[in-house]
């Protein structure tokens, strides 16, 4: 049966194999992670160990020798720095320089041992070459071995300690790679300094083979490669806020550098130190504080404040071991708040002094309906909807008849609709003062605001400008244009009535006599003594030169003929003009609604050709005014 010297040599090569496998993966995923080199330092040793144990060939021993003793003096460094860079602090370039002096020399005795035998020796006997122990060597014994095993011990006592200081989602994979580094360590120190088993067996290698499923585990599960330490030293260091802990007495025991940079000192020079002893105000706060956690505003400086939260520290036990002051700049937030103030006293005065109208209406949680209350209204909209009286605010919507609330509602209730603008324009009759408001909505998230513009001005000038364009500007009366739009409509929506047709007789020579300016007073007159003869409801214009029609809504023959020869002889009597008296009489046409048509223009037509026919009547019976109105109507 094949004794462990034939059986190990193949399982250490195959561990070798894997670890050099694994650190190549490891520094192939994270180069800057000392991890990678660890392994491989394991995994150099482990195919140490598979050339020397039990190794028969001279030429075999020595490679393997210098394998494990190059790995063995290696290995210590690189667990210090890994020790270093999981409790995130790099090692110091120089230190890490010193502590590679030894093992450096290490590997040069092992690979010139041949020439000097300081660290073996090979003997040959008749059973076969002797190989000297590992601890007999004097260089092992003063300063290999004290050298590998303290600075391995220091950095596993050190990373332990300071386990309490990694984030504890990332303590897993410190204290498994502790596991797989202090088990070898262990079997080794035993081994060499106990006499712990057998003086011939690998037991360093043995533990490092037996870790290898762990280590496995470490590098490929828990992704060691990816390790970020997070101490709680660095966070303390890295807060933005300024950190300062106190002891009972008041003296500081620690400060982060934000801390440092606001009190103007280094740590180490505020250690011991009172702190703020000659700040009376600060003092008071933190006097105050001493048993209940309390945060205050403090003005350091006329143009720094802060906000202190003043809390005391409390150990495992819940007993009070000092004060941690938190000290947060909010110089730059007061500043931002102060403007923000007065950013909203300018947007709330020019909102209640603007002459617009602003209300916002908001659904009312507590009413079953859910209904739209007025949750703000300024001046403007007090004044406009409610007189001044101040009652706007609470107000359903559907009590401001003014707003048409059931359009408002309409859209803002539709989702197709709810979040663009309305605009629509009503009559505002909360005032005696005839008036128009243009009411504009907006969505205000689940809200909406309503503006409220006087357009009362607008609707005057559009009023006037469309007067304007329909009236004729010598006389006053409607023109062509205005006679046309309000004469069809009264057309269309009376069954009866009557359309005269007028014009002055002899106008163009009284015109040439008197001259121009004469003719349009004349006109002037003319027109407005036709006014004065009319009901409000009859229509008057001028169609041009001294022509003038007249449509008289929902009279009968008689009252038309009544009418017309009222004009006839108010038209006749005399006119004074620049001073001098001027006689003209009028001619006149009638048409009959509907008996000679219901067009406009057509009955315009038919009084037009009556009044010229009526013209030579005129002259046959110029004082029977009876006579000439009864030929003046169309046959």
């Amino acid at each position: 049966m094949p004794g462990p010297e034939t059986m190990l040599p193949p399982i250490f090569g195959f561990a070798s194999v894997i670890y050099l496998g694994l650190a190549v993966y490891v520094s192939r995923s994270s180069p800057q992670n000392v991890v990678g080199f660890l392994m491989f330092l394991m995994g150099v040793m482990v195919a140490g160990t598979a050339f020397t144990f039990g190794a028969t060939d001279i030429t075999l021993f020595n490679i393997g020798r210098v394998l494990n003793f190059a790995a063995a003096a290696l290995l210590p460094v690189a667990f210090y720095a890994v020790y270093r860079q999981f409790t995130g602090r790099p090692p110091n370039p120089f230190i890490l320089a010193l502590l590679l002096v030894i093992p450096l020399c290490t590997t040069i005795l092992t690979l010139t041992n041949t020439w000097h035998g300081l660290i073996w020796t090979v003997t040959e006997t008749g059973s076969g070459l002797q190989f000297s122990k590992t601890t007999e060597s004097l260089w092992f014994r003063r300063v290999h071995a004290p050298f590998s095993y303290g600075l391995f011990g220091f950095a596993a006592i050190a990373l332990m300690s300071r386990l309490s200081s990694i984030a504890p989602a990332q303590r897993k994979t410190v204290v498994l790679m502790l596991v797989c580094a202090l088990l070898p360590f262990s079997l080794s120190f035993a081994n060499n300094f106990f006499g712990f088993g057998s003086p011939n067996f690998p037991y360093t290698s043995g533990g490092i083979l037996v870790m290898l499923p762990l280590i496995a585990y470490v590098a490929l599960s828990l992704r060691v490669y990816e390790f970020s330490p997070v101490a709680y030293q660095m966070l303390f260091d890295h807060v933005r806020d300024p950190i300062i802990v106190l002891d009972n007495s008041g003296r500081i025991i620690c400060a982060n550098k934000k801390a440092s940079e606001m009190l103007g000192h280094s740590e180490r020079e505020l250690l011991g130190q009172k702190l703020w002893e000659d700040f009376p105000e600060a003092r008071a706060i933190l006097e105050q504080a001493k048993d209940l956690d309390l945060t205050q505003t403090l003005t350091m400086k006329a143009d720094q404040v802060y906000e202190l939260s003043v809390a005391p520290l409390m150990d495992l036990h819940d007993r009070k071991q000092g004060l941690v002051v938190v000290c947060r700049d909010v110089t730059e937030r007061r500043r931002a708040l102060s403007r923000l103030a007065d950013s909203e006293h300018l947007i709330r005065t020019l909102i209640e002094t603007s002459s617009n109208g602003i209300l916002r209406f908001a659904r009312d949680s507590n009413d079953p309906q859910h209904r739209f209350r007025c949750v703000f209204a300024n001046r403007a909209a007090e004044s406009y909807l409610s007189g001044d009286t101040g009652t706007l605010v609470g107000m359903p919507l559907q009590k401001l008849q003014q707003l048409e609330p059931e359009k408002l509602l309409a859209h803002f209730s539709d989702p197709r609709h709810a979040k663009m603008p309305i605009s629509l324009e009503t009559r505002n009759e909360s005032t005696n003062v005839e008036g128009w408001l243009r009411i504009v909505g907006e969505p205000v998230g689940e809200d909406f605001s309503v503006t409220l513009i006087d357009i009362t001005q607008r609707k005057r000038h559009e009023r006037k400008m469309l007067a304007d364009a329909l009236s004729d500007p010598l006389t006053g009366v409607l023109n062509r244009r205005g006679f046309e739009k309000e004469g069809k409509a009264c057309v269309r929506n009376c069954s009866s009535g009557a359309v005269l047709y007028l014009d002055l007789n002899g106008f163009k020579s009284i015109n040439d006599r008197f001259g121009h300016q004469a003719g349009d007073a004349l006109l002037k007159a003319f027109g407005h003594r036709l006014g004065f003869c009319l009901r409000p409801e009859d229509i008057l214009g001028r169609l041009g030169g001294d022509e003038f029609a007249i449509v008289l809504p929902g009279v009968t023959v008689e009252d038309t003929k009544h009418v017309a020869e009222r004009l006839v002889a108010t038209a006749s009597e005399a006119y004074i003009i620049q001073g001098q008296e001027i006689r003209c009489t009028a001619s006149v046409g009638i048409a009959l609604l509907p008996e000679h048509g219901e067009e406009l223009w057509h009955l315009i037509s038919v009084a037009d050709h009556a009044m010229y026919n009526a013209k030579s009547v005129q002259k046959d019976a110029a004082n029977d005014t009876a006579a000439y109105i009864e030929a003046a109507v169309a046959s």
